[in-house]
């Protein structure tokens, strides 16, 4: 055998180890990816559960397996629920420019301050487009509209003591009493006449 066929030979051997190896490290990748990503979860679920056990046992839980006996949270939810969520109660609303720290005036509304982005129908509608999951797609708005709603993230609008929409996306605050510190604050009545009218 001559001296280049020898190194041509020597050639195709490593490079048929390296192809070999390089496929192995490939399979032994894809067996780790798809084939033990539930020991990945359950090792990360094991690490979790003994960081809880031993923070437990450091601050342990104050009840006992009954529930509190003076669920605090709970009742304060309830009791907001009903005061807040009642058409007849009488709120107040101030309304602060953004950065200011008193009000620029008040409202005072029948029932309570409702978000913008709030809707009576559904936001996203599932549709049959060919996948066996379907495609989830935005639904239309109340109005009938696609895109967000007006105010954004911080719009809100609320109803007053003599029935006017307001809507905002400034600042505010509500109270189920006047507060004391706003006193001097400005009613804001939308129903009071314009000059001229």
């Amino acid at each position: 055998m001559k001296p280049t066929q020898v190194r041509a030979r020597h050639h195709r051997i490593r490079v048929l180890i390296l192809a070999t190896l390089v496929a192995v490290l490939g399979l032994a990748t894809l067996a780790a990816c798809t084939g033990s990503s539930g020991n990945q979860v359950s090792g990360g679920n094991v690490i979790s559960q003994t960081t809880y056990k031993e923070f437990n046992q450091a601050v342990p839980y104050p009840y006992t397996a009954a529930a509190p006996s003076d669920p605090l949270e709970r009742e304060n939810l309830a009791a907001r629920l009903k005061l807040y969520n009642s058409a007849g109660d009488t709120n107040y609303v101030y309304i602060f420019a953004w950065g200011s720290p008193t009000p620029i005036g008040y409202y005072v509304i029948k029932g309570k301050v409702s978000s913008t982005e709030s809707q009576m129908t559904a936001t996203q509608i599932t549709t049959n487009c060919g996948s066996a999951d379907g495609c989830v797609l935005d639904a239309i708005g109340d109005d009938g509209s696609y895109g967000p709603e007006e105010g954004g993230q911080y719009g809100v609008f609320f109803f007053t003591s003599t029935g006017t929409l307001v809507e905002t996306d400034q600042p505010f605050v509500v109270s189920s009493e006047p507060i004391k510190l706003y006193v001097n604050v400005p009613e804001l009545d939308a129903t009071v006449a314009q000059p001229g009218n």
